[in-house]
């Protein structure tokens, strides 16, 4: 199996540590930049998005959530982990949103108004964000906090709205040598699986 990812792809690293997590050494690694549409991604996936997921048999699974009940054996059988899950892809949906219409702002003229629509549901994300486990190694989990990782990334003024429980076990989460390991300048190296991925961890 593949997985497409790029560098920087929060959802895709959750998939990522939660593979690492399984041992599922043999999936393999493909990166791609899903800004620029490249033909190698949207042969797999004509919407230029990653994570996308090749199975053994050629057939390709998109979306995150659905990657993960395919790959780890339906791990949202529960509320709660099903409700952080939710709240975490959500939280980043707002995210990618609030950048990415501000990274392809016109050079002149009127902000989006979506803009500060999708800052505001970030902060209000935020602040009322689910409390992260940072031992914990379940998708949810992981997917919380790459939530947390790619608003302190993309938009770190709002990102001290999250409360300072979770800024604690965030710090904590982001010193675990497998989350260190799928950081963006990690990444870079462009292991080739995840066994080459864990050959990195120390």
């Amino acid at each position: 199996m593949k997985l497409y990812t790029s560098t920087t792809s929060p959802t895709a690293r959750a998939i990522i540590l939660t593979a690492l997590a399984q041992g599922k050494d043999a999936l393999q690694l493909a990166y791609a930049d899903p800004w620029t549409t490249p033909p190698a991604l949207t042969a797999v996936n004509p919407f230029s998005q990653v994570p996308v997921l090749i199975t053994a048999d050629g057939t390709a699974i998109y979306n995150t959530l659905t990657i993960a009940d395919y790959l780890f054996d339906h791990p949202f059988r529960g509320a709660r982990q099903s409700a952080i899950a939710g709240y975490a892809t959500a939280l980043l949906e707002q995210i990618i949103k609030a950048y990415s219409l501000a990274r392809f702002q016109p050079e002149h003229g009127a902000e989006h108004p979506h803009i500060e629509r999708a800052r505001a549901a970030v902060v209000r994300g935020l602040a009322q964000a689910p409390q992260l486990d940072p031992a914990s190694n379940h998708i949810a989990q992981h997917l919380l906090a790459m939530a947390f990782s790619y608003a302190e990334l993309r938009h770190p003024a709002l990102y001290p709205q999250l409360d300072a429980d979770n800024r604690r076990a965030f710090a904590a989460y982001q010193m675990r040598p497998d989350v260190r390991a799928v950081r963006p300048e990690a990444l870079e190296k462009r292991p080739a699986s995840i066994a080459a991925l864990r050959q990195t961890i120390q």
